[in-house]
């Protein structure tokens, strides 16, 4: 036309304007302007100023529009509309609002095509109020009754603003509606999370005989996803299938393969998205963000890999869903890959969501620093990013770092989101910065977040919890208005974490009665309470609720605390078949029940259980390991140490794991292999306290006094100080030896480095050492210095006098004691009653009895028993010690020795085997005591077949060594009646006769006339 020369006239501008504006061909536009202009087209044709106005407007141009609109002389209804609907469109609600303010000024009447509009802006906006007021105007007009796309443009509105039952009554007072209509009620219902109420609507669109569309079905779909709600989404999959829809929509098919992966469908997701005819980067989306948020890291990757292979260019959302997989499995190379194309993209500069999304990869993958970076270049960092930096510091233990974040986030001038004050005070209280958790809750306070926000309100009683505030943390929860088991879980966590166990059963029965219901993380704390108290009833019950939702064989995690409570309960059994029942079983759960076995000295069960552990395929780690040296050191078996050692040595673990090294040198110390434990200890790459205690112990134990103090100097040679548990082991060497000069060194060591201060075994272990070397001013001293007024301090002094035959002294310790108002306890009273019977203080021992009597401490002490019945048998009161004996409720073989030993002191041996066939009747096996006393009746009394019998018994009947004092009985048995060719043979047979042995021997020989073997008898003692 142009190369005839033929000049455009007002109604080709106008097709030519409507053609750019649809294409948004500014430029072109603005040329076709011009020549309206030059021509003066424009003066008196409102058409074609309408025209101008439309192109510009749908151009983004809009002051441009504005500018055609005032140069009209008369502008109609459709050009303020066309204005008002560009507005609308781009999203512009306020203007659209403000131009029909200027239209009304200018006494220009609206139609329904700008009511239509102006709904659509005040839904853009949420413009509620403005909304109802145009509905009036339409309503007091008569234009809602007989049109639809007005009717819709009110659906549509009120569903936007979220005035659900009020759009829901619009459609209902419509004479007509269609599929537009109700499509506009079912957005509304999904996008406010009504997904029940969508679905019902689509069944009562169906009702008024509309069929659904794409849009309806895809709206339908999003609200099976919202609720998880599967088997309709299925329903849907197959009527969209039937009606072809899958072909001719991509809407709908994105939809489902979002609505599958939401629903965790994700095989079905996948292939809905490759039985499509199209595909594009949303339905690709869908799938990587599905596989993303159930923990498919490594899927939603290989996904993101074939899409690109189809020849899909990934968007920005699609890089932020790739690099969300990234951070959940920790592939911090692909992530950044990933960051490297998106910089080539340049999409870095307008897309702060991308940012957020590469500083949250690198924060979860644990690179703290590279997260920081990527937002100190972003050109804008918002609260999203600052979130994500300082999540990534709390998650990997950079607490301090967190709040540095936080503080610089705020002198930035950008307000923390919940989510941001959530993880800066998550790193409050693994700090334990109450001060800091406090100046945040009152921020929060200030700022009104913490009326309706969940997260905040558990976050706050967490950090308080944390901290051991817990007073603060349960106020904190009283004052929340909406109560969550996550925020309870805080509180009974931190009371369990304090041992404050009253207080955490008190707050899980609170939480019941408020209707919540516990979940996986709630159990696993009670549990623990009822193990640590014994509460064995109760964690019976817990174990029925827990078992009655199904949840132990879903969780192996609260399956390990349901069998960590049984063994502290001594339930053995019962743990055992916890763990035999599960339909899986793991390393930690095997290790709880080696563990428990070991604890409760049953290392042949935990053996058993390491082979079954193994026998299924299950890796033992390094704390089972250790759990299994324990079992061999607490029954000697060296041996299978010896195979675990070799074991760990094979699998290199010891050069990693000193907590190996020392359970290997405290089982072999306590198996007494000292040179292979020393041996173990100078391999150890390094070595800790903890190290050189577990030899120390297992010396002192034997009682190997010089090696424990060569231990301590080697162990301060390299360069590692003892603690107190060293100090303890040495300090009961010091009086085992009567070492005082080392104790008092130690002691002043002890001071030097304050190891006392609020350290009552310390005090405890210094005053028996004094005790023990007789140094009982120096004891008292301790109990005096550091206030140790406690009743086992008190029993030790006590222990001290007795051992150095200082019997009045521990009577008057002991009165002392109760004039200082310290109750005695059961050990203290068997420390007296042997003072009483030392003494033959009969009257003083009545009275201690009459007092244990009176505390009812008989009724489950059989030490105790045994110790009154000793004490009236050395008085001399063997009836009375007859008459306790048989009035104790516990009754031992120890209880009977007494009653024997007061037989022996009296000359009545007869009734010593008497009674010895007495408590065999009752069912009691003898000890090595027994047999002293009785081999010494028989030796008195001249029957040495009998006591020969006895003698040899021991071993076969009931496994017992003899030991020295045995062995003197025999020979003082046979050198009485003449036999000292026997008594030779007996002191030969002895692996090392003892310096007891010789003197009895000679007796016997100067008695019967037997040079000889006095001669022989004599060069031993020599």
């Amino acid at each position: 036309m142009q190369r005839e020369c033929l000049p455009p006239n007002e109604v080709t501008c106008v097709c030519l304007l409507k053609a750019c504006g649809s294409l948004q061909e500014a430029v072109k536009g603005q040329e076709i302007h011009d020549e309206v202009l030059r021509r003066g087209l424009l003066r008196n044709n409102v058409k074609l100023g309408n025209a101008l106005i439309a192109m510009h407007a749908k151009c983004g141009a809009f002051a441009k529009a504005e500018q055609v609109l005032s140069q009209l002389q008369v502008p109609n209804v459709i050009s303020w509309t066309t204005l008002i609907s560009a507005y609308a469109d781009h999203g512009k609600g306020e203007e659209a609002l403000m131009c029909y303010e200027q239209m009304r000024y200018n006494n220009v009447a609206a139609n329904t095509v700008t009511f239509t509009c102006l709904l659509k802006a005040c839904g853009s906006i949420k413009a509620l109020d403005k909304g109802e007021k145009f509905h009036d105007e339409i309503a007091k007009e008569g234009l809602f009754l007989d049109n639809v796309v007005l009717g819709t443009a009110l659906v549509d509105m009120y569903a936007k603003c979220g005035a659900l039952v009020k759009a829901c009554h619009v459609l209902e007072d419509m004479p007509v509606h269609n599929v537009i209509t109700w499509n506009a009620l079912i957005s509304g219902y999904v996008e406010h999370n009504e997904g029940e109420q969508a679905i019902r609507c689509l069944e009562q669109m169906k009702g008024d005989g509309l069929s659904p569309d794409a849009v309806t079905f895809a709206c339908i779909l999003k609200a099976c996803a919202s609720i998880c709600a599967l088997d309709i989404g299925v329903r849907i999959h197959n009527e969209v299938a039937n009606q072809g829809l899958l072909y001719d929509s991509i809407i709908v098919g994105n939809a489902l393969v979002d609505m599958y992966a939401k629903c965790g469908a994700l095989s079905k997701a996948r292939e809905t998205l490759l039985e499509l005819p199209e595909r594009n980067s949303i339905s690709w989306n869908s799938l990587i963000s599905g596989y993303t948020e159930h923990g498919e890291g490594a899927k939603a990757l290989d996904c993101f890999e074939q899409m690109q292979q189809e020849g899909i260019t990934p968007v920005a959302v699609t890089f932020a869903c790739a690099l969300k997989a990234c951070g959940s499995i920790g592939a911090v190379y692909k992530g950044e890959d990933i960051h490297n194309e998106i910089i080539r993209q340049g999409l870095l500069k307008d897309d702060v969501v991308l940012g957020a999304a590469l500083i949250d990869m690198y924060a979860k993958c644990g690179v703290i620093a590279k997260a920081r970076q990527v937002l100190e270049v972003l050109p804008v960092g918002d609260v999203v990013c600052w979130t994500s930096l300082i999540g990534g510091y709390a998650e990997f233990g950079q607490d301090e770092e967190a709040l540095v974040c936080f503080e610089l986030m705020e002198s930035e001038g950008i307000s923390p989101s919940p989510l941001t004050f959530s993880c800066a005070l998550r790193a409050c209280g693994n700090l334990g910065a109450a001060d800091t958790g406090e100046k945040i809750h009152n921020a929060i306070t200030k700022q009104g977040l913490l009326a309706n926000n969940v997260l905040l309100g558990n976050a706050l009683v967490d950090m308080y919890a944390k901290c051991g505030n817990l007073a603060k943390a349960r106020q904190v929860l009283e004052k929340l208005s909406v109560r969550s088991t996550v925020c309870w879980n805080a509180l009974i966590l931190g009371y369990t974490e304090h041992r404050e166990f009253d207080q955490a059963l008190n707050c899980f029965d609170q939480m019941l009665s408020e209707g919540l219901f516990p979940d996986e993380a709630t159990y696993m704390c009670i549990l623990r309470v009822c193990g640590s108290i014994g509460a064995a009833e109760k964690g019976e019950q817990i174990c029925e609720e827990i078992q009655k939702h199904g949840l132990l064989q879903k969780d192996i995690m609260l399956a390990t605390a349901l069998v960590d409570m049984y063994t502290k309960l001594h339930l053995l059994g019962k743990a055992q078949q916890t763990v035999e029942e599960l339909p899986f079983r793991d390393v930690f759960i095997w290790t709880t029940l080696i563990a428990g076995h070991t604890d409760h000295g049953e290392a042949k069960l935990a053996f058993e259980c390491f082979e079954k552990m193994q026998s299924e395929g299950i890796s033992p780690d390094g704390v089972t390991f250790a759990c299994i040296l324990k079992a061999c050191g607490s029954i000697r078996a060296v041996d299978q140490g010896q195979i675990i050692h070799y074991e760990l040595a094979k699998q290199g673990l010891l050069g990693t794991d000193i907590t190996l090294g020392n359970a290997l040198v405290d089982m072999y110390a306590k198996c007494s292999d000292f040179k292979k434990a020393w041996q173990v200890l100078e391999e150890l790459a390094t070595r800790d306290v903890q190290t050189w205690n577990s030899l120390i112990a297992g010396l002192a134990v034997q009682e190997k006094a010089e090696d424990v103090f060569i231990c301590l100097e080697q162990m301060q040679d390299d360069g590692i100080l003892p603690n107190a548990e060293t100090y303890l082991y040495v300090l009961r060497m010091c009086g085992n030896t009567g070492a005082l000069t080392k104790g008092a060194k130690y002691h002043a060591e002890i001071i030097e480095r304050k190891l006392m201060d609020n350290n009552v075994l310390i005090s405890m272990g210094l005053v028996d050492m004094y005790a023990k070397c007789g140094m009982f001013s120096h004891a008292k001293e301790v109990l005096q210095n550091y206030s140790v007024y406690d009743v086992p301090s008190w029993n030790l002094l006590i222990a001290g006098y007795i051992e150095h035959g200082e019997c009045m002294q521990a009577l008057t310790c002991f009165e002392q004691m109760e004039s200082e108002g310290i109750c005695p306890n059961a050990a203290t009273f068997a420390l007296i009653l042997k003072v009483c019977g030392n003494l033959g203080a009969v009257c003083k021992g009545e009275i201690i009895f009459r007092k244990i009597a009176e505390q009812g401490l008989l009724q489950n002490d059989a030490v105790l028993g045994s110790a009154v019945v000793d004490m009236f048998a050395k008085c001399g009161a063997l009836n009375k010690a007859h008459q306790v004996l048989q009035e104790l409720p516990v009754q031992d073989t120890n209880s009977w020795n007494g009653i024997m030993g007061g037989m022996i002191q009296r000359g009545d041996c007869i009734q010593v085997l008497t009674c010895f066939e007495q408590m065999q009747s009752e069912g009691l096996s003898p000890n090595a005591m027994t047999f002293t006393y009785i081999l010494n009746a028989c030796s008195r009394l001249g029957l040495i077949e009998k006591a020969q019998m006895y003698f040899f018994s021991m071993k076969s009947k009931y496994g017992l060594t003899p030991e020295l004092e045995h062995y003197s009985c025999m020979i003082d048995a046979f050198g009485r009646v003449g036999h000292l060719d026997r008594a030779v043979k007996m002191t030969k047979e002895m692996t090392s006769a003892g310096k007891e042995v010789w003197p009895i021997l000679l007796g016997a020989c100067r008695k019967w006339g037997d040079v000889e073997v006095g001669e022989w008898a004599f060069e031993h003692v020599l």
